[in-house]
């Protein structure tokens, strides 16, 4: 009898032992499946190129040149308030950006870019014409 038992004991250690080892080897590859996940979304995570960086600017600054022209209200107060001097910086500063990014362009941002600066000066024209 002590044979047997002194069997199941031993057997019983091999399988928990056999146990710990599945154990530890999924971890392990949990682990990696981790370590590729988090490769993978580093991958997919690219820094924008310069070029859509200035078209996202240029966006935001000439909503705030509608604004100083005094053609939208300001979304946060619901107001319209016209400042011809800071309608004009934008618009300056869209001018400086779009020369130093024109060439990198896409043709839908850059005829974008055109009609928009168009529209700009054409209204700063206006509203300067009437103060």
């Amino acid at each position: 009898m002590k044979k047997e038992e002194v069997r199941e004991e031993k057997t019983e250690k091999d399988e928990e032992i056999k146990e710990k080892k599945v154990q530890k080897e999924e971890k392990e590859e949990t682990k990696e499946k981790v370590k590729e996940e988090e490769k993978k979304q580093e991958e997919h995570f690219k820094e924008p190129d310069l070029p859509v960086l200035f078209v996202w600017f240029i966006s935001m600054l000439s909503g705030k040149a509608w604004e100083y022209l005094g053609l939208i209200m300001n979304p946060e107060t619901k107001e319209i308030n016209k400042d011809l001097k800071k309608a004009k910086i934008a618009i300056d500063t869209i001018v400086f950006l779009y020369d130093q990014i024109k060439d990198d362009l896409n043709p839908e941002d850059f005829k974008r870019i055109e009609s928009l600066l168009a529209n700009l000066r054409m209204n700063y024209v206006e509203k300067l014409k009437e103060s």
